[in-house]
């Protein structure tokens, strides 16, 4: 009930006014789902909570990755940088980490966190909220960690991270699991596993692997489908 009580708190703090007026405007549902409200950068310290590896098992979850050194991954709202910080500890010195966050002021705690660890293979990226700004063809994996549900404008951000995905990339969802009514979460901030299917395969992606093992969560893979995105891929900021 605690951590219930804390995600509604979190969730209801407003955020900035989105700044780019020619970006779509934003959707409060989509396919069905209702979008949660974004986790304000307030609240970035309930993100490094010790419990959490009890309800979330990230260990267990990074394991799964199966990530080699070398490889380009991106943690996409990556908040103050709960994942960002091993995730480049599992690339290594010769492997990249896109750390992705539309709140600048996430960011900025996330490079006070970077170099307090003398890491060098990390690139942050302040996001819009219909534009993920990451390179094209570039990612093996683009991991997004209780984040996706909260996306104002999933159509537009599948369509830039799909196009940042190299040929073989997979997208990776982690959700907490509305199928099961013991996970102390509000409802909008859970998926479910044919919710997530319904909305990857309608923006070009496919299930290729998952994994039921998490205390709490779904962990599901994606590669690219063959018949695309669904919509064209944003225009990169200059």
């Amino acid at each position: 009930m605690r951590l219930l009580l804390t995600l509604f708190l979190l969730a209801a703090l407003p955020l900035p006014a989105q700044e780019d007026a020619a970006a779509p405007p934003p959707l409060t549902e989509y396919q069905g789902r209702v979008i949660a409200r974004t986790m304000h950068w307030t609240g970035a310290e309930w993100l490094m909570r010790r419990v959490r590896d009890e309800e979330e098992g990230p260990a267990q979850m990074r394991e799964q990755l199966h990530i080699k050194p070398g490889m380009t991954v991106c943690d996409m709202g990556c908040g103050n940088g709960y994942h960002t910080l091993p995730l480049a500890q599992l690339v290594g010195e010769n492997g990249k980490v896109y750390a992705v966050d539309v709140q600048p002021q996430m960011i900025e705690m996330l490079k006070q966190n970077i170099a307090s660890k003398g890491l060098k293979n990390i690139v942050p990226i302040n996001s819009s909220y219909h534009d993920p700004k990451l390179p094209p063809d570039t990612c093996d994996m683009i991991l997004l960690v209780d984040v996706y549900h909260e996306f104002s404008h999933p159509v537009q951000m599948l369509a830039g991270m799909r196009a940042a995905l190299k040929p073989d990339g997979q997208l990776v969802l982690v959700e907490f699991r509305a199928e099961d009514k013991t996970v102390p979460i509000k409802p909008e901030h859970k998926m479910s596993k044919a919710q997530i299917n319904k909305e990857m395969t309608a923006n070009g992606f496919k299930l290729v692997r998952e994994y039921d093992g998490l205390p709490w969560q779904h962990l599901m893979f994606f590669g690219k489908a063959e018949e695309g995105a669904a919509v064209p891929v944003p225009a990169q900021d200059k």
